[in-house]
């Protein structure tokens, strides 16, 4: 115990706190930009680091604090902007709906409590479980993660109140999405239409963006409206929000035990760990009701596991050099370089336990410092939410477009955006919930990369017999029939849902038609054109299948396909004789409503975002980013005289985000175009 207490030395060194200092200021000003941060940054800072810091635990402090603070300040777009990332998902559907109502301060301070609580926790675990993890880290393998994963298949009860047909086949299209691409088990393409872009597959950032942000844009777009309502923001909501969060310390803990649980095992990215902490809460919530439509204990359900997530990823980085997630890979990579091996040495304190020892302190201490800055900058970001929105999409849109594009740095990029945007906005129009194709999408190569080796190793009996598998199995089933019992007994249409949606509940023809014991008959509705497009691709999909050359290439699509295209018919029918809508979806409804109206509006915005990707076309992405800003922001402001200056801040922003960081601080690539002006279009 005293060389654990010795090997904390390193506090005494005022060379840390300011690296540390350092690291929070950069990851928060980072965190409130959308699709900027994480392993892309790390990758910028490492080679600085390694050439110019000698002392391995002030340079791993650095980027640990990077990789294990990235997540405090994210959900401020996903809340305020409704912009999330790959690791905040549930925020962004949950916070969003709150900012919508005003709370957007009180949740992210909500958020900031239980991530300092999560983030502490996490340290902790790491701190506790580090001479203890091998035999349990030994336990898992190819089983273990496929049955983590499809334990995470099963949760699509809890993400499909009110339309569990409509969310297993979108949970199930999602799976069919993560098979496009080389096979993770063969070197076969699959799907890829010929072109070298699909060739990994479809790129997770860019798709996550089409399918949820952009369609919340669009929808705000027409309604051209603040977010919130004027008199809703005060720093007071910060401070009342983290006192909420920090009186459900209790669940906060549990949630990290599990946030903790989940990031040990490689391979569970933190997308997974978002809506698997997000179900569990659901699962063990007493009060079932408004969960999807905007609740504070949603997002503290997933944010409070996200935090702790970190201190998990830690540990098979540190003790096997298996990295716990794509920052940790990075953070590896300095290892290596700094001479730190993974391993039992990381405990020995003759060796590295002074390394171990300065993540665990800036894990816990970063989480504190940065709920210090968040707390005190949130009342202010909050305003963002009383701007008319043309103003907002005046520079997010391009900013999501320039965030989708640093993926691959290809076309293909801002084309998947478009392509999976219009995805999203169907589902949304239609009432079908997109979190579980979400799920399905990221889950889909973590189970055909598991479950393939599993079963020619072990077999299906063999699989069955390891403990730890069966025991996830069991779980995993047992609690997706409890969710689906008791989602069952929800109301199908609550106050929360008409605020969020503004539908109103009414009794469909067919309810009409049983109730009175008339036969039923055939309706069409738009909806089932949506469909028969779905049914058509899986049709496609499972003819393709076909000429895959290799029997585990074929193996995960084709029995997808065999369960999906039936229900897709199944469903189909239901619609055909008006039985499609039984109740409202975990998920953000059209704000503006389905009428010909909003048709009318839909198809105005969806010009402005095509004459964008024909102007980066031209022009570049730099100058087009500038000129959308500017022509769009001008054409719906509101203003007169004078005040139509205010229409130029939007461009002026964006100017500054393009030639004062990308281009002078990130270098980023821009996408190839026609017409060539000035030297930052090259």
């Amino acid at each position: 115990m005293e060389a654990y207490f010795s090997a904390f030395s390193f506090l005494l060194n005022p060379l840390y706190w300011a690296v540390l200092l350092a690291a929070v200021f950069l990851v928060g000003a980072l965190g409130i930009l959308p699709g900027i941060g994480g392993p892309s940054i790390l990758a910028i800072i490492l080679p600085f680091l390694i050439f110019n810091i000698s002392d391995p635990v002030i340079g791993l402090t650095f980027l640990a604090a990077m990789a294990g603070l990235g997540n405090s300040l994210d959900s401020v777009p996903a809340v305020l902007l409704g912009i999330p990332s790959t690791g905040n998902q549930v925020t962004f559907l949950e916070g969003h709906q709150l900012a919508m109502q005003g709370k957007g301060a009180y949740t992210l301070g909500a958020i900031y409590a239980v991530s300092a609580i999560g983030g502490l926790m996490g340290a902790l675990a790491l701190l506790i479980a580090m001479p203890f993890l091998r035999p349990f880290m030994l336990a898992f393998s190819f089983p273990e993660i496929a049955a983590m994963a499809l334990f995470g298949v099963l949760m699509v009860a809890a993400l499909s109140r009110g339309t569990m047909l409509k969310g297993i086949i979108a949970g199930l299209f999602g799976i069919l999405m993560g098979t496009v691409g080389t096979s993770t088990v063969a070197p076969a393409p699959r799907f890829d239409l010929g072109m070298l872009y699909l060739f990994d597959g479809l790129p997770l950032l860019p798709a996550l963006i089409g399918i949820f942000a952009l369609p919340e844009m669009i929808d705000l777009m027409m309604r051209n409206q603040p977010i919130a309502q004027p008199g809703s923001v005060s720093n007071q909501q910060v401070f009342a929000g983290a006192r909420y969060g920090l009186r459900k310390w209790p669940m906060t803990i549990r949630q990290s035990i599990f946030g903790v649980f989940l990031g040990a095992v490689p391979g569970i990215g933190s997308a997974v760990v978002d809506w698997l902490a997000y179900a569990l809460g659901v699962a063990l919530a007493k009060d079932k009701s408004g969960f999807g439509k905007g609740r504070v204990d949603g997002v503290l359900f997933a944010e409070s596991a996200q935090n702790a997530k970190e201190g998990g990823q830690i540990i098979p980085t540190l003790a096997f050099g298996v990295p716990g997630g794509t920052s940790w890979a990075i953070v590896l990579v300095a290892m290596t370089a700094y001479g730190v091996i993974p391993g039992l040495g990381m405990l020995d304190p003759d060796q590295h336990l002074n390394v171990t020892m300065s993540m665990v302190a800036t894990l816990a201490l970063g989480n504190l410092f940065m709920t210090l800055l968040a707390m005190g900058a949130t009342g202010q970001m909050a305003k963002l939410t009383l701007i008319p929105y043309s103003q907002l999409a005046a520079v997010l849109v391009p900013l999501m477009f320039i965030s989708a594009y640093q993926s691959n740095q290809s076309w293909g990029d801002i084309f998947l955006v478009f392509g999976s945007g219009a995805l999203g906005l169907a589902m949304k129009w239609f009432g079908w919930p997109r979190p579980p194709l979400v799920l399905g999408f990221i889950l889909g190569p973590i189970i055909e990369a598991n479950l393939w080796p599993a079963v020619q190793i072990w077999g299906v009996l063999g699989i069955l017999y390891r403990p730890v598998t069966l025991t996830l199995l069991v779980f995993g089933l047992g609690s997706a029939l409890y969710l689906t019992r008791m989602m069952g007994r929800m109301s199908e249409v609550d106050a929360v849902s008409k605020a969020a949606t503004g539908e109103v509940a009414t009794p469909t023809a067919s309810n009409i038609q049983r109730r009175l014991g008339l036969p039923l008959r055939f309706t069409w509705q738009n909806e089932v054109l949506f469909s028969l497009i779905l049914l058509f691709v899986s049709i496609w999909a499972l003819y393709e299948t076909q000429s895959f050359n290799a029997t585990q290439s074929r193996f995960l699509p084709t029995w997808l396909l065999v369960f999906l295209i039936p229900l897709q018919v199944l469903q189909i029918v239901r619609l055909s004789l008006g039985c499609g809508k039984e109740g409202q979806v975990m998920d953000l409804g059209m704000r503006t409503g389905t009428d010909l109206e909003s048709t009318r509006r839909l198809g105005v915005v969806m010009s402005w975002i095509v004459a964008y990707i024909i102007t980066v076309a031209l022009i570049g992405m730099p100058w087009a980013s500038i000129g959308f800003a500017l022509v769009f922001g001008l054409f719906y402001f509101e203003g007169r005289g004078w005040q139509r200056l205010w229409a130029l801040i939007p461009a002026l922003l964006m100017a500054l985000v393009i030639f004062g960081l990308f281009e002078t601080v990130m270098y980023v690539e821009w996408p190839t175009q026609f017409i060539t002006i000035g030297d930052s279009a090259n």
